[in-house]
């Protein structure tokens, strides 16, 4: 029977060297390409932020773009300021005939009945072109303050009205007009850089009646 003895010493084993020449070279080539990849990952990196730096500045551009050209859009549009005189006239022509109808209703019945026939007869007249500023009532005389987009539209507006029966007995006896372009007023706003379009001109009209029934009876 055969038997092993082992009689080197665990002291005497040879070990493994970290720091040998073989070991360390091996290290630092490892190391050497981490850090070389890293570079390389940031470098790209760097680029995709500028790239993506650039895309955002000409988003940025484009948008500043398109913000300017609308302020000077909404700058071209606020230049008509003869739009915003019709409304005017035409929201206190509404106030005008809200104040004669609440007259009408503190009054007595007779006048009441009357002012209302001709505010009807108002209202059924409409003619395209012609609008109403205000008017008034003094006993049988009436007037009548407009506007006209053409002064060739106001014999047709007279006679429609004289077809009234409320307009019966009266016949319009004074006529006060003027013209208006609002083009003149363009020219002295030094503001208005763009060009608008020009409003159309129109023509502001007073008309006066008198009462035919007293020559009548004198004929």
């Amino acid at each position: 029977m055969s038997q092993q003895i082992n009689l080197l010493l665990p002291d005497l084993r040879p070990r493994f060297d970290w720091l040998a020449l073989p070991v360390v070279a091996g290290v630092a080539v490892v190391g050497l390409a981490l850090i070389t990849m890293l570079a390389v990952l940031g470098v790209s990196q760097a680029a995709n932020l500028k790239d993506r730096e650039a895309e955002i500045r000409n988003q940025l551009a484009a948008v500043q773009q398109q913000v300017q050209a609308l302020g000077q859009s909404l700058a071209a549009r606020q230049g008509n300021t003869a739009l915003g005189k019709e409304i005017a006239a035409m929201r206190l022509a509404v106030t005008q005939r809200q104040e004669v109808l609440a007259v009408i209703a503190q009054g007595d019945v007779t006048q009441g009945n009357a002012y209302s026939g001709l505010l009807q007869g108002f209202s059924r007249q409409i003619v395209d072109g012609v609008w109403l500023l205000g008017f008034g009532f003094a006993g049988q005389e009436i007037e009548i303050r407009g506007r006209l987009l053409d002064p060739a539209l106001l014999p047709t507006y007279i006679g429609r009205l004289n077809d009234e029966p409320a307009f019966a007995g009266r016949r319009f006896a004074t006529l006060d007009m003027k013209s208006f372009d609002p083009a003149d007023d363009k020219l002295n706003d030094a503001a208005a850089s763009a060009k608008p379009r020009a409003p159309a001109r129109y023509t502001e009209f007073t008309l006066r009646t008198e009462s035919t029934v007293g020559q009548e009876k004198a004929r």
